[in-house]
């Protein structure tokens, strides 16, 4: 049966949403995105966060793979904000505190996907960074900071594009986020996996900048969206689950149906022997009052015919009427008997009842 269930998933196969997607970005130089975002609803406080899988190791930290470089001054090394796969650059505002420091905390090897956040808030005045739900970073910022809108965006590499920082890797559910993230925030969006929907489902009301719209910006080189292949084998295996359930269920109800029906049929069948015994009993008892029935018959008989008669009237002689003549010729012929037992009755016409009487109580 999970053979079959494998089957139709493997035919069908899990349909994934632009959430479970990812960019595959080259590793070479003309391999990056350019767009230019709205960012003004992030001017006083922004959560920008991703899931994030390492695509090559570079030589020094210095070397970094860019996620996101933000710019709105036409000089190359000022970042509004600027993230990289391996901690050797995490500004905002162009600070530099974390240049080359947080390296050991980007521990992801290689292939494995990882979360990472970058926060701030004009209230808190506050940068902090999150590696897969954990803060690894707080640095303070300027007073009266904010960020500017109207610049552009270079993902996988730096706005000037430089043989240096070419991503290389994956990126899915690249979101901007219009409010400062807690701490909580952060951790149950890592918590939940790249496969979830918390973003959107959880988060939604102040995801301003979307995964969906990066993914419909202009590419160029070797940049290729694609399913993220985690999501697909969790989403075969929920199916699997979903569908194993089922037939769980399934067998359950068919295992409770055929004990309802065995109950039934052992209710039936104890009603079916107590209607035996009780039928049983009552033949028994009809039986009995039969026989005794039965004898009273015969007990009735008896009083009604007390013996068995030493003689029986003729057939021959049953509706004649009894008289002196006849009597003479029954006589005269040798009938002993019809003359012995019918001369008392002289005048009547023998019937059969009288017949009866005469040989129960005549002829004894």
């Amino acid at each position: 049966m999970i053979i079959t269930i494998l089957a139709l998933v493997s035919i069908q196969g899990p349909i994934l949403a632009a959430a479970d997607k990812a960019l595959q970005f080259g590793a070479t130089t003309n391999d990056y995105m350019k767009y230019y975002p709205n960012m003004t609803p992030f001017a006083n406080a922004f959560s920008a966060c991703t899931w994030v899988m390492k695509g090559r190791v570079p030589p020094s930290v210095w070397h970094a793979p860019i996620i996101l470089d933000y710019h709105t001054n036409p000089v190359h090394n000022i970042h509004e904000l600027l993230m990289t796969d391996n901690g050797g650059f995490n500004r905002l505002f162009n600070g530099m505190q974390f240049d080359g420091n947080l390296g050991s905390s980007f521990s992801a090897p290689v292939g494995t996907w990882f979360h990472y956040c970058v926060t701030w808030s004009s209230s808190s005045n506050m940068q902090r960074i999150y590696y897969n739900g954990a803060q690894v970073g707080i640095a303070a910022m300027p007073a009266g900071s904010t960020l500017t809108p109207g610049g552009v965006a270079t993902m996988g590499n730096r706005r000037d594009i430089h043989s240096y920082y070419p991503f290389g890797g994956k990126i899915s559910k690249f979101n901007i986020f219009s409010r400062e993230m807690s701490a909580a925030d952060v951790k149950a969006m890592s918590d939940a996996g790249v496969c979830s929907s918390i973003e959107k489902e959880r988060f939604g009301d102040s995801r301003a900048l979307t995964w969906e719209y990066i993914l419909g910006q202009p590419k160029t080189g070797n940049v290729v969206a694609q399913d993220v292949d985690t999501c697909a084998d969790e989403e075969m295996k929920e199916e699997i689950e979903r569908l194993q359930k089922e037939l769980d269920e399934a067998e359950q109800a068919l295992k409770d149906y055929k004990a309802a029906c065995e109950e039934a049929k052992n209710s039936l069948r104890d009603e079916l022997n107590t209607t035996k015994t009780a039928a049983a009993e009552r033949e028994a008892e009809l039986e009995k009052e039969i026989n005794s029935l039965k004898e009273q018959l015969e007990e009735a008989v008896k009083q009604q015919c007390p013996g068995e008669g030493i003689w029986t009237v003729p057939n021959k002689v049953i509706g004649k009427k009894i008289n002196k003549k006849q009597l003479k010729r029954w006589k005269k012929a040798g009938e002993k008997e019809l003359v012995r037992y019918l001369s008392s009755w002289k005048g009547a016409r023998l019937t059969k009842k009288l017949a009866k009487y005469i040989e129960c109580f005549e002829t004894v």
